[in-house]
């Protein structure tokens, strides 16, 4: 039986369908995350399961126990939010203590429990210390371990880590998830952060509209997209539209208007004549000057523009019809920091085996 179980759930504010007939589940010991856009639903659903908000419909189920007559704080359930939402008049150890507090636990535990929660969190020397005198990532490592303390069943994460830097969010990510390996909890994650959500989890549910439009492991999610709006969400992607001339077991052979004819991967139930879009992700197309590269999906182009990041470039590369396509290169030698200049004639080219064709 999974830890946690959402069957069938609605919520609604008046004719608004904030979470619309939404199935999934939590295993135990998973990092799970809800991804999507602003709106979607991903917040709602993590009050539903806090017990911040009932559902319309549907239930909610913890180790097989419904929860719709459960109120949040008998819930064995916390929640991480972005403001940490510390008390700024109490120490980082009383912080972390205070759920147990709240719980009756006797002072001695206490002080066992909050000093190896410290260790946890790498801060025992911050233990005295108040909210205004740590930074950013140390609040938001009382914040974890406040919601860590009593070893609930699920930690809800919503955008925990919205608050940070770049840098220390990239750092915090790293720490979060050997936290979670250690304590071996549930997680539940929400973020609008693709690259997060893919370094973060086991499984990730992308949400649009209330809905549910895929739930995978995040490299399915990322190379196997079920629709165009998982493949424009996740990461950079070229979407263009095309039709489908031939239909094999083993290719596809497609067409793209001001382009023309190329391969692609076979995909079940497709036929000639539909018509879709082909998705291909920057680092798949590969760019080259002319005659340099022998793969049978060759087009020419000239470089539009580049966006140069330390390690890659990202060229954006215009077909003799006008079509933009972006293609990655590594800047893989040392000193040289770009390998074609805005106007360069070049060739772009994808293996035969690479792309998918969408057809919703």
């Amino acid at each position: 039986m999974a830890l946690l179980e959402i069957r069938n759930v609605i919520r609604r504010y008046g004719a608004l369908a904030a979470v619309e007939d939404v199935s999934f589940s939590v295993e135990a010991g998973e990092f799970f995350t809800l991804l999507g856009p602003s709106g979607c639903g991903k917040t709602t659903l993590l009050r539903m399961i806090a017990g911040f908000e009932s559902p319309d419909a549907g239930q909610i189920l913890l180790d097989g126990i419904d929860l719709a007559d459960i109120p949040a704080e008998k819930r064995p359930v916390h929640t991480v939010f972005q403001s940490y939402a510390l008390f700024p008049h109490m120490t980082v150890a009383e912080n972390i203590a205070f759920p147990l507090k709240m719980a009756g636990t006797d002072a001695q535990t206490i002080k066992i429990r909050v000093k190896q929660s410290l260790a946890e969190v790498r801060l025992e020397d911050k233990a005295d210390h108040y909210p205004h005198e740590i930074s950013g990532g140390q609040k938001q490592r009382v914040a974890l371990a406040r919601g860590l303390i009593n070893r609930p069943r699920l930690l809800l994460l919503d955008e925990a880590l919205g608050a940070l830097d770049a840098k220390l969010r990239e750092k915090m990510q790293i720490e979060l998830i050997n936290l979670q390996k250690n304590v071996g909890i549930s997680f539940i994650f929400v973020t609008h952060a693709q690259d997060e959500a893919l370094a973060l989890s086991h499984r990730i549910a992308v949400m649009r509209e209330g809905r549910i439009e895929q739930l995978d492991e995040p490299s399915k999610l990322y190379g196997f997209p079920r629709n165009r709006f998982v493949a424009d969400f996740i990461g950079n992607i070229n979407l263009f539209e095309v039709e489908v001339k031939e239909a094999a077991a083993s290719y596809l052979r497609l067409a793209a208007a001001g382009i023309g004819e190329f391969t692609a991967p076979p995909r079940s139930g497709a036929k000639a004549g539909e018509q879709g879009w082909f998705a291909i992700r920057p680092e798949q197309v590969r760019i080259a000057r002319h005659h340099d590269i022998e793969l049978k999906n060759r087009f020419s182009g000239k470089v539009r523009d580049f966006l140069y990041i330390g390690d890659v470039t990202t060229y954006k590369v215009e077909l003799e019809n006008g079509t933009l396509i972006e293609a990655l290169m590594a800047n893989f030698e040392p000193g040289r920091t770009m390998f074609f200049q805005v106007g360069d004639a070049v060739t772009l080219a994808w293996r035969h085996d690479a792309g998918r064709f969408l057809n919703e």
